[in-house]
Order: structure tokens, then sequence, then C-alpha cells
């Protein structure tokens, strides 16, 4: 077949196991000559119109010449393996939904990152994968979606808007409780929203937590919909209390907090053990006792914005004096693109007075008392050596504190160059508590 495609000299398909287990059929064209232009996108296409899903490449290199034998064979032990790179260069995720799809591909894929335009094909997917992509794309969007329809539309960009308009699938993504992973045999990883009060930046932990784990976002009302804040942390931790019993009854309960969500989750375990239930995880990101690493008692608008826009520097940057006006603000999260781009100013006031409720909560509460070990991940300072806080915390935690030092800072901490530093360790961690839990129930 794919000598039917013009401007091709010589081809070889071969089955490659690069990975125990793995098989790949892999192609291996020659152009002739004068062709310096050989498309391979156009060769998945004209390979996808006339064969069937299980025969398609998962990959297409380009060579000068194909490896021969002393005979004049092909010598396939000299054929390359195939380079799968994500363009790291390429657009990022615009909306909610295409969060959700790049933290998809990416964890299918086993790569730490996926622009909007990469080919799920080029970066190494094949049938098998697909199958299982197109398993998890329902799981969590329920979309149902071919594979063969993948295998014409391989990118997130061309898959966006599957099943929803623009309006329904935001408002879905805002909602109290963000299914990021809604499946699994064991035990769920809910992850508290950092000051902001939404839980998208936990999409990225899909490429590392075990496939076992369902994993969801606890989120702030009032997103969705206009809703009264929380008065107190009693109030928000009886909302968020109700919703993780609502997916999971029973313990041992897995929390993970990033900056005000660490202090939300220290206080959900530490509520969760007084009535009598058990805690296998706690995972805390560059959380402090007052909910931020350093909620001041004032904060101008910039500083809302910055803590509810995900650390955008340039609302800093912006002339004149506060507060900046909201079309100004629509403005500047538009240019600065990413799944904030597409909030409508609803959304975004909501966000701003979301931020500031939750640091109102936090400077007002108490730190409890937990009783067991606490995993600490610790943004680096200014001069890249640990700034300490994990120490802050010991007068609240009876067990041992494990501390990892990134070489991020808070604000960087949920980025894919972070994450890859952070989530293995995290993986590890919820892998081992959850093997000693089952391990318990079975003695």
């Amino acid at each position: 077949v794919l000598g039917r495609f013009p401007g091709l000299a010589q081809v070889a398909v071969i089955a490659r196991e690069d990975d125990p287990g793995d098989k790949r059929l892999v192609a291996y064209v020659v152009a002739e000559a004068g062709n310096d232009t050989l498309d391979t996108e156009a060769l998945h296409t004209h390979t996808v119109g006339l064969l069937p899903e299980y025969m398609v490449p998962s990959a297409f290199v380009v060579l000068d010449q194909l490896p021969l034998t002393a005979n004049g064979k092909l010598d396939r032990r000299a054929l390359p393996a195939p380079v799968h790179e994500a363009d790291l260069a390429g657009r990022g995720p615009r909306t909610p939904r295409e969060e959700i799809l790049c933290g998809l591909f990416a964890e299918v894929l086993g790569v730490p990152t996926v622009g909007i335009d990469d080919s799920f094909f080029e970066l190494g997917g094949h049938s098998l994968l697909a199958t299982r992509l197109v398993s998890r794309i329902r799981a969590i969007l329920g979309v149902k979606l071919s594979v063969h329809s993948l295998l014409k539309t391989p990118t997130v960009a061309a898959l966006s808007n599957l099943g929803q308009a623009d309006s329904e699938e935001q408002d879905s993504a805002l909602e109290p409780v963000l299914s990021l992973r809604p499946v699994g045999s064991r035990s769920p990883l809910f992850c508290v929203h950092p000051g902001g009060g939404m839980a998208w930046c936990y999409a990225g932990l899909l490429r590392y937590v075990p496939k076992e784990h369902p994993v969801y976002g606890l989120q702030a009302r009032g997103l969705a919909a206009d809703e009264p804040f929380p008065a107190d942390m009693d109030e928000l931790i009886e909302d968020y209390l109700g919703r993780i019993r609502a997916i999971q009854p029973s313990g041992p309960y897995s929390l993970l907090g990033w900056s005000f969500g660490g202090k939300v989750a220290h206080t959900l375990a530490a509520r969760l053990q007084q009535e009598g239930e058990q805690v296998s995880l706690l995972a805390v990101l560059d959380a402090g006792t007052g909910g931020h690493v350093s909620a001041d008692s004032t904060r101008t608008q910039r500083d809302l914005l910055e803590l509810a826009f995900d650390g955008i520097g340039a609302f800093h940057a912006e002339p004149g004096d506060d507060p900046i006006e909201m079309p100004r603000i629509l403005e500047i999260l538009a240019s600065h693109g990413g799944t904030l781009a597409s909030l409508e100013e609803r959304t975004v006031a909501a966000l701003i007075d979301i931020t500031e409720n939750n640091l109102k909560i936090s400077r007002a509460t108490a730190t409890e008392q937990f009783d067991g070990d606490v995993l600490f991940f610790e943004a680096a300072g200014r001069d890249g050596a640990s700034t300490g806080l994990a120490e802050v915390w010991e007068p609240y935690v009876s067990g041992h504190i494990e501390k990892h030092v990134t070489p991020f800072k808070h604000m960087q901490m949920m980025s894919a160059d972070a994450l890859a530093d952070i989530a293995p360790v995290l993986a590890r961690a919820l892998k081992k508590s959850s093997d000693e839990m089952k391990q318990a129930r079975s003695n």
C-alpha cells in the first residue's frame, strides 16, 4: 500500500519491539531522487484510507537509503528506532477540555507533554494504544469516539469539540468535582484546588499516577454558578467531606493539595481521623500553615490576580494603579493563552472573589493536628536552596515529614517540568501506601 504513494523509491515495514511486550509497526521510506519534501502525515492519511486500523504503522521514518546486508538483503537490525518527541514549541491547551485531552494523550503515550497540534500516531501511538485512549476519553469525558475517528483526527485540536458546545464544556469543567479519572480498581486520589479554586492544574498528574487509582479534583463552589462562598474553614471542610464520601464512603483516603489546597488537604485528613477514618496518604505541595507561602494580612488586586490565575506575572507588569479593570484583565488572559483564555467574565470575577475568600479563611483558621506521616514537596527559594517550609509543619504532624525540595518556584509547581520531578515521587508513595493497605486487609 505504501508503495502506491507517489514519490517513494523504497519502502520497508517491520514490527519492532523496542520496549518488551510492546510491538509496533514502523514504516521506513526512501524518497525518489529530487523529492525533498516527503510528507509523513500524508503517508499516514494514505494508509488510514486503505488499511485496517491494526495495520497502520505507528511511525514513518524517512531514510536516505535502506540499510542492506552483504548479500544485498534488508538489514533489519540496522534500521533505526523511531524517535517520538512532542513539539514542545507547539500550542498548549486553550480550554479545560483540551487541558484534559492533552493529559490523556500524554498518559497513554508515556510522554511528559503533548501540544494540541501533536499527532497521537507521530508520538508513537498505535492501534492498541488508540483503543486505550478512546476508552479513557469515553470514561472521563463521556464521549463515544471510535478508533477510526481517532486515526482520521489524531490531534487534541481536532478532537476538542467532541460532544459539547464550548459553553457546556466550560461549565462541566467548573463543577465542584472535576472527574479527571473516574475509573480504577484502587482507592481514589483527591486533589484539593489551590487558592484560585480550580483543579485543572492536576490534569498533568494523570501521566504519572498509577492507572488503578481514580483521580478527582475538588473545586470551589461558585465557579459554575452563583453560589455563596463558605464562611469559614469548618463550612468548607464539611462541604468537601460530603463530596469525598459521595465518591468513596469509607477510607483509607488519599489526599493531595497545592498551596491553599495543601492546608485544606491537611485539615481534611485531620477531620477524617477524628471521625475514625484512615488516611493512607497525605501529600502537601508547598503550602504554609497559613495556606500560602507568604500569605500576608493584606494583598493588592494584582496579588490576587496572580494567585487566581496560576502565577501569571503580567498583572504586576501592567502599568497604572489598582484596580485593573475587567476588560483589561480579560485581554491579559487572552494574550497569555492556555485554558484561562477561554474563561468568561463571570467566571473570572468569581475566581478573584474566591481567591480573596480562601485567603481570608486560611488566615482565620488555626492549623490542626494530623496523626501520621506527610509527603511534603517544597519549592526552591530564590537561591535554589530549601526554604525550610516543611519544618514549619512539624508541630502539626505527629509522624514523619518526608521532604522533597524541587528546583522550581512555588507558582511553577504544576508545570510539566515540575511535575516530571514531583509526580514520580508521588506515584511511588501512592502505590506503596495502597499496597500496604491491601496487605493489611488481607492479613
